[in-house]
């Protein structure tokens, strides 16, 4: 947003950013506000927010997302820690690691599927507290 001095105003932190059809990137790709993502990306995306992938996005890689709402495809492993919805024209080739999954009649998926907080990865896993259980 710009504020009335045509100066940006980075303390909204529910801004979208969105990288249309047509758009290609090789690489890695960090975002930390929600993401609507149509292109075709060859690497890796992390997204510290919520991650839509359009019908016409294609991810060639690995894909990290606080919440995800998948219709596009996704040729890779996924991780997202809290839910992820799988529209009906979502197809993942990959493992997904979650909390909790959507997935709609006609998304394609081939691959294994580990859910529950047992998903968070080795470094998040880390910054957890485990409880004493002896006594």
């Amino acid at each position: 947003m710009l504020n009335k001095k045509n100066e940006r105003n980075s303390s909204n932190t529910n801004e979208i950013n969105f990288i249309a059809k047509g758009v290609k990137t090789k690489g890695e790709l960090n975002c930390t506000n929600d993401l609507r993502y149509d292109g075709f990306l060859e690497g890796t995306l992390n997204v510290q927010a919520k991650l839509v992938l359009g019908t016409e996005s294609h991810v060639k890689g690995t894909v990290y997302a606080i919440n995800a709402d998948i219709s596009g495809t996704i040729e890779g492993n996924i991780e997202v820690k809290e839910t992820l919805t799988m529209r009906a024209s979502a197809k993942i080739i990959g493992d997904i690691k979650t909390n909790k999954i959507i997935i709609e009649h006609g998304a394609d998926f081939n691959g294994t599927c580990t859910m529950n907080d047992k998903a968070l990865t080795i470094e998040k896993k880390a910054a957890i507290p485990t409880a004493n259980t002896t006594n």
